[in-house]
């Protein structure tokens, strides 16, 4: 895969591959380390790696690790934060005039009514459309509010509090491939927000790419890859 790699997400966003530490070989090599055992070829490698993953032998999947450069809205990123394992820098509000980008779900959800935290998909155009209609009102004038700030004098730090939390914020972020696991099986289950399942997606997507023995793992015993 080459480096620059990027995946369109929730309109303005993406998913780019930015670069990585180790193959899935790396993983068996930190594995064998424990009993100073040479590899015994592919088949063998392989069969090593399903084991570690099976028997939830973690340590070896954190040998190696991925960077990604995210775009996605502040309301994913409070989200995505919640996962402290990840080592991440956020562009920053407070050095930076914040652009003039925010999201708009392609289509609008109504509140699940079982699930407090859910939603379900409504088909109505109508309805969508003007829900679209009144969000492009509040971010056009927010924006302008924004800029009338910065115009005053006001510090690019406070100016920033007028804006909602659908604006487009950016991210380095690294992760190992134990912990990028652990991600995806939280992120990419049906209970999720559809926009988090899309960042998910995407980065599932590169993660297979580099790593394809632990994808393989991953799909063939589908187990909660929980740390220990």
């Amino acid at each position: 895969m080459e480096k620059g790699f990027e995946i369109p997400i929730l309109g303005n966003g993406y998913v780019r591959y930015i670069d990585h530490l180790g193959t899935d070989r790396r993983i068996v090599e930190t594995a064998r380390i424990s009993y100073k055992s040479p590899s015994k070829g592919d088949d063998a490698d392989k069969k090593l790696l399903f084991f570690l993953f099976k028997n939830r032998h973690t340590s070896p999947f954190e040998a190696c690790n991925l960077t990604f450069n995210i775009k996605m809205p502040i309301f994913c990123m409070r989200q995505f934060v919640r996962h402290r394992t990840m080592k991440l820098n956020e562009w920053s509000g407070r050095y930076s005039e914040l652009a003039d980008e925010f999201y708009t779900p392609v289509a609008w959800r109504v509140q699940d009514t079982k699930n407090k935290q859910g939603s379900l998909e409504i088909d109505s155009p109508a309805w969508h459309w003007k829900n679209s209609t009144i969000a492009h009102s509040v971010f056009d004038f927010t924006y302008q509010q924004y800029q009338l700030l910065l115009a005053r004098g006001v510090a690019k730090e406070l100016a920033r509090i007028v804006l909602p939390v659908s604006l487009f914020t950016e991210i380095y972020v690294n992760v190992d491939v134990h912990n990028l696991i652990h991600f995806l099986n939280l992120r990419q289950d049906p209970h999720a927000q559809l926009e988090m399942r899309e960042i998910a997606n995407a980065m599932e997507v590169i993660f297979k790419e580099l790593y394809p023995w632990c994808a393989e793992a991953r799909s063939k015993f589908k187990t909660k890859f929980e740390e220990n």
